[in-house]
């Protein structure tokens, strides 16, 4: 195996009780060369006082670290800058709340290795619950499209990529502050990658209540839309009938995030959300019916519309 250097973007806002923690685990990684890029998003504490004394005592030859700073708000402006630096053939970005198993990097480099033509590898993430507990997030091997669009399988600490591929398709959209991952996973899709799937869980996510995107929706309604209609207009890159079953589907999301503002007491912005979906002219007289009963059925708590509309 040719050991080419990985390197590993990571946004971090806010963070100084947390950061450590993910930065540990990408020390522990059994691969080296590793090169890190922190980027820090306004962080109003201690953070990058943090960081600058981790770097201090790890950084060695095999293991770089450059910190650098970001003054446009949200994450995808923070990955973008910090994508300016990476200067190697492979890369990843991750969350500074995040940890990777120590194997993460030595079974993605092995598989870029393998095959000389892959553009993208991607892994099963678990959650850790409060309790500690582990749960698996869904994972795809077939109909990419249809699983990202609806679980999100590509979110932001779930896959490496080729550096070259990812600048060439644009990068992140950073007019995007909320589900920029989600509209980033459909393009690189879209953009019919050479990709390989590991089924193993490689990183375990820590939900936060705070995060530089948000903790709930209907605060931010209006924003979540954007990244909606970015995912239509990347839909103009497919052939028919995909562009169409793509349309479908985030028709779908924008039912099932009406729902949600709803849930949350903003029934105002879910009416007008739900009254923008069903005016669609495309849909037949009965599938709007399913539309409304889908928003409905989420609305009482219901989970998995998706497989109803499916």
């Amino acid at each position: 195996m040719i050991y080419n250097p990985l390197s590993i973007v990571i946004p971090v806002k806010d963070r100084e009780k947390l950061i450590l923690r993910a930065l540990d685990s990408v020390y522990n990684q059994s691969y080296r060369p590793i090169r890190l890029i922190v980027v820090d998003n306004n962080s109003t504490d201690r953070t990058v006082e943090e960081v600058e004394k981790w770097k201090d005592a790890h950084e060695n030859e095999d293991f770089s670290i450059k910190i650098v700073s970001e003054k446009r708000a949200g994450a995808a402006a923070a990955r973008n800058r910090g994508l300016l630096e990476v200067d190697t053939d492979y890369m990843l970005f991750f969350d500074s709340d995040d940890v990777m198993l120590p194997e993460l990097a030595i079974t993605v480099m092995e598989a870029f290795d393998r095959d000389k033509k892959l553009d993208v590898v991607y892994w099963r993430t678990a959650y850790i619950n409060s309790k500690e507990e582990v749960i698996p997030k869904r994972f795809a091997r077939f109909d990419l499209i249809r699983r990202h669009i609806y679980n999100a399988v590509l979110s932001t600490q779930a896959y490496a990529l080729r550096t070259s591929f990812i600048k060439r398709i644009g990068a992140w959209d950073s007019s995007l502050l909320r589900w920029n991952d989600w509209e980033l996973g459909l393009r690189i899709l879209l953009n019919e990658p050479n990709m390989k799937g590991i089924f193993r869980v490689l990183v375990h996510i820590y939900p936060q209540k705070i995060s530089i995107t948000g903790s709930d929706f209907h605060s931010k309604a209006g924003e979540w839309e954007k990244s909606i209609e970015a995912c239509e207009k990347d839909a103009d890159m497919a052939p028919n009938p995909l562009r169409r079953r793509i349309l479908n589907m985030l028709l779908y999301r924008k039912v099932n995030l009406a729902a949600i503002y709803s849930r949350e007491g903003d029934r105002k912005s879910g009416e007008k959300l739900l009254a923008e979906a069903l005016s669609d002219p495309s849909l037949s007289s009965w599938r709007r019916r399913l539309l409304r009963f889908i928003y409905f059925y989420t609305l009482k708590g219901g989970r998995a519309g998706y497989l109803l509309w499916s």
